[in-house]
């Protein structure tokens, strides 16, 4: 047996050999969290999955009654100024009717020949 062999490893050298990176846990998200900090900031609750906004209070008073804050969820949800939802509503009509507009063009200019 080599004198190497003989010495015993410390036992803080035996933790960080074995050590393994935890992550800490996320703080937990309620829905009474997001309606808080909606409520707070005077903004609404947007679910980008459904495309679908509500007021902290329709918030509120759904997730009571139905699901009841279920996890998956609510992280997925933003809280948002609604008039971002009013001007992509908007961008979004505009591009429709441009579109429109090409296409009236495209039948009137094929019927007149």
């Amino acid at each position: 047996m080599k004198p190497k062999d003989l010495i015993r490893k410390s036992e803080r050298y035996e933790k960080w050999e074995n050590f393994t990176y935890e992550e800490p846990p996320k703080p937990l998200i309620t829905y009474f969290t997001i309606y808080e900090k909606a409520k707070a900031a005077k903004h609404w609750i947007y679910d980008p999955e459904i495309k679908r906004w509500q007021t902290p209070e329709e918030f509120l008073e759904l997730e009571k009654r139905m699901s009841g804050g279920e996890p998956k969820r609510l992280e997925r949800l933003q809280i948002k100024d609604p008039m971002e939802g009013v001007n992509a509503a908007y961008e979004q009509l505009q591009s429709l009717k441009d579109r429109m507009e090409v296409f009236v063009k495209k039948i009137i200019a094929y019927y007149k020949q």
